[in-house]
C-alpha cells in the first residue's frame, strides 16, 4: 500500500477568509471519524461588531485571552501587533497544557494558529519547533500567515511532510474535501 508521506496538513489564507471555521468543520468531521483529536483555536472577540482582539480556545473547552486591543487594557503589554497587546502568559495558559504531552501518530494536533502573536511565546515557539522535527511523528492541522514570517514557520512551509492549503472566500465551503481526502491516508478512516 502506498503511504502518503504528508504530516501536516498546513491552511493559510488572509486575515478572516475563515480558516478558524474550516479548521472546526475539520475537527468536527476527524471526531465523528472516531481520530482522537488534541490542540486549540483562536478566535475574534467581536463587541457590536467591534473587533476587540483574540481568544484562544483548547479542544477540552477552556478559554483565555490572546490579545486585546491596548485601549481595553489597564497597562500596556510587553509585546503588541499593530493596536493589539499580547497577553503571552494567557495564552501559554491555555495553550501549553494542550501540547504538553505529545499525542502519538493516531492523534491529530490541532494549531489554528501559529502567528507572530503566539510566537512571543518562547515556550510556545520550541515547542512548536519540535512538534514539527524531523523526528516527531505527530500528524498536525495548523493554520500559518499567508505572509512570510518567522523562520520556524517558514520551515513548515516548506517541510517535506507539510501540504499547504490556501483558503479563499471561493473554496473555503469546499476544501475540507480535499484535505479529509490526504488525511484518510495517514488515520486510514
Amino acid at each position: 500500500m502506498a503511504h502518503s508521506n504528508i504530516k501536516f496538513f498546513i491552511l493559510t489564507g488572509d486575515p478572516g477568509v475563515g480558516k478558524t471555521t474550516l479548521t472546526k468543520k475539520i475537527l468536527a468531521i476527524l471526531s465523528d471519524k472516531g481520530i482522537k483529536v488534541a490542540g486549540f483555536y483562536t478566535e475574534e472577540v467581536k463587541n457590536n461588531r467591534v473587533r476587540e482582539g483574540f481568544d484562544i480556545i483548547s479542544l477540552e473547552g477552556k478559554r483565555g485571552r490572546l490579545a486585546r486591543d491596548q485601549s481595553l487594557l489597564n497597562e500596556p503589554t510587553k509585546f503588541k501587533v499593530g493596536k493589539y497587546g499580547v497577553l503571552v502568559e494567557e495564552f501559554e495558559q491555555i495553550a501549553l497544557p494542550c501540547l504538553a504531552k505529545m499525542p502519538d501518530n493516531q492523534t491529530c494536533l490541532i494549531l489554528d494558529e501559529i502567528g507572530k502573536m503566539e510566537f512571543f511565546s518562547t515556550s510556545f515557539k520550541l515547542k512548536i519547533k519540535e512538534i514539527f522535527s524531523p523526528t516527531s511523528n505527530n500528524v498536525v492541522l495548523a493554520t500559518i500567515p499567508i505572509r512570510k514570517s518567522d523562520a520556524i514557520i517558514e520551515s513548515i512551509r516548506n517541510n517535506s511532510k507539510s501540504k499547504i492549503w490556501v483558503v479563499t472566500r471561493e473554496n473555503r465551503n469546499t476544501i475540507h474535501d480535499d484535505i479529509l481526502n490526504e488525511m484518510q491516508k495517514v488515520f486510514n478512516y
